[in-house]
């Protein structure tokens, strides 16, 4: 899907402004100057400035906060293979084809194979390259599929990797490299091990830094290059620390659950009333500044999930989940992007998780429709489950289990190793599913036809003893029969209450993809503008993985940092 409207329409949701034309470069008013611009300071801009730092340009970056972003505000993984020091540490046997073929399969064309091969082939300098600006990775290797790796883990299989379905085509290897972090309960907010060390480490550089700064417009020259940008900013002084003060605290309210926590829309509004205060302040005491940018401007701003009312533009099925992102994913670079021609796509694509696993029982459930119909194989990666809930079956979840697998789920609870933002939704779960003696009953209760249900429980029973291969690709070993009452639904649709659908924004700007230039409708590059991480069209646009955002943030980030 694309879109060449501009701020005058009533669906343009953004504060950006129209660009700005200037015929007398050098006569115009600049109150700042730079080589390079990079708008938006988490993963993606901080890998773009210290790329093009390294490479000798005087770099400014600016941030609508404090910086770090969602990167900052993740779990820390970054997803990496193809034979990474880490990997090989911990005898994990992995190379750039196997690496390759897998992505391949979640990617499905988003990117060229030719951009594919170059991530997959670079990946084990990625790792080099993050841990020689700081960021610190251990070999302790979790084997068993996992939403995360519980506390003293950090390389696991952060993706669908080892189900048989896609075993088939490339060799399974762990390669979610999750950043050092001393043992906590937390469930988010580890990726500040990957942010603080970059950001460090691109000051230590030269690397200058603006906080409460928003990029308003973009201004161009004559032949329509990009040469610079007016920001809105809040002046150093009681009212720039008022701000920091507040929005510390609505960082600290939104990060105190994670979104796929039952009670996440409380302690997110408490945040939102925060921002709100802070964002009062700004528009009351922000002041404009024009900078030049000599060698170009990089909007690395995150994409759109916590603008809500641009969210349910472009994707109204997923307007009542749950956002997983920082205040800054508000489109406002793409919006930029879109006022000099930059071209979009896949605005309307939403990555949604459904995590299933643990408890493992959970996943050896079956999942079905409002049909009581089977659509997915429930041991596949939460985002790939969660992929087809949304798209594919109007947000509609409940997951079946037998008396056995109740259980079982209950023990695994009590007694497995994970974190407890896994245990906890699990616990709640089992305690208000739904329950009937018979599936017919079930069936009532849930609305289902009940003999469709029963049909379903038949075919995955057979399944699961082995008569038959499972169209969904599921493997026998992560089966359970369905056959002992009384039985259980859980409801894990997209509107669930008790345990909320996490979401975020993959379309953004569509970029060259050898240079990280910005591309107009027709496919020509806009001289002087890049896009990386979520503003831009990138590897994790059509299925996410764990890590494979991060990844993608510091790939394309560097890439433009290389060619400014």
């Amino acid at each position: 899907m694309t879109h060449t409207f501009g701020p005058n329409s009533a669906a343009w949701l953004s504060s950006a402004q129209l660009s700005e034309t200037v015929t007398e470069v050098e006569a115009a008013k600049w109150d700042d100057s730079a080589d390079f611009v990079v708008v938006g300071y988490g993963g993606a801009g901080m890998a773009a400035a210290l790329e093009a730092v390294e490479g000798g340009l005087d770099v400014l970056a600016i941030d609508l906060f404090e910086g770090g972003g969602s990167t900052a505000m993740n779990g820390g993984v970054v997803y990496a293979g193809g034979g990474t020091a880490i990997q090989k540490e911990a005898g994990v046997e992995d190379n750039a084809e196997e690496m390759f073929k897998y992505l391949a399969l979640e990617t499905q064309g988003v990117i060229k194979d030719s951009t594919l091969r170059r991530f997959c082939e670079q990946s084990p300098g990625l790792i080099d390259w993050l841990t020689g600006h700081g960021v610190r990775f251990d070999s302790a290797l979790f084997r068993s599929k996992t939403s995360y790796p519980p506390q003293g883990y950090f390389l696991y299989h952060a993706d669908s990797s080892l189900a048989p379905s896609h075993a088939a085509v490339a060799k399974p290897a762990a390669r979610g490299h999750k950043a050092w972090c001393p043992p906590t309960n937390a469930a988010i907010g580890f990726g500040k091990h990957l942010t603080d060390p970059l950001r460090k480490s691109a000051s230590r550089r030269g690397v200058r830094f603006m906080a409460q700064t928003e990029a308003r417009q973009l201004i161009m020259d004559a032949s329509g290059a990009v040469i610079g940008l007016s920001v809105v900013q809040m002046p150093p002084g009681e009212k720039a620390e008022e701000c920091r003060r507040l929005m510390a605290l609505a960082t600290k309210w939104q990060m105190m659950l994670p979104s796929s926590f039952p009670g996440f829309n409380i302690t997110n509004g408490i945040a939102e009333r925060y921002w709100k205060r802070a964002n009062e302040i700004k528009s009351a005491h922000s002041t404009v500044r024009r900078i030049r940018a000599l060698k170009g401007v990089c909007l690395s701003t995150g994409g759109f999930i916590q603008n809500r009312p641009m969210v349910k533009h472009y994707a109204p099925g997923y307007s009542a989940s749950m956002a997983m992102g920082s205040p800054g994913d508000n489109g406002s670079g793409i919006r930029l992007g879109q006022t000099v021609g930059g071209a979009v796509d896949r605005l309307d694509r939403i990555s949604s998780w459904r995590f299933l696993n643990p408890p493992q029982a959970f996943a050896a459930g079956m999942l079905v429709n409002a049909k009581g119909e089977r659509y997915v194989n429930e041991a596949l990666y939460g985002a790939a489950v969660g992929q087809v809930l949304g798209d594919e079956q109007n947000g509609i979840g409940w997951l079946i289990l037998d008396k056995n697998l109740y259980r079982k789920a209950k023990q695994q609870l009590r007694k497995d190793e994970m974190l407890p933002f896994q245990r906890q939704p699990g616990k709640l779960a089992l305690l208000f599913a739904r329950k009937a003696r018979s599936l017919d009953q079930l069936a009532e209760k849930c609305g289902f036809d009940p003999h469709t249900l029963r049909e379903t429980a038949d075919t995955y029973n057979r399944t699961a003893a082995g008569w038959q291969d499972d169209p969904f690709g599921k493997d026998q070993s992560d089966m359970h029969s369905i056959v002992d009452g009384p039985f259980y639904a859980i409801d894990v649709g997209a509107k669930s209450k008790l345990l909320p659908l996490s979401t975020m924004t993959v379309g953004g700007l569509k970029v060259d993809e050898d240079t990280g230039e910005v591309l107009r409708e027709d496919n020509s590059r806009i001289t002087g503008l890049y896009a990386a991480g979520r503003a831009a069209i990138g590897l994790p646009s059509h299925l996410y993985i764990s890590g494979l955002s991060a990844a993608d943030c510091f790939f394309s980030g560097r890439r433009a940092g290389a060619h400014a």
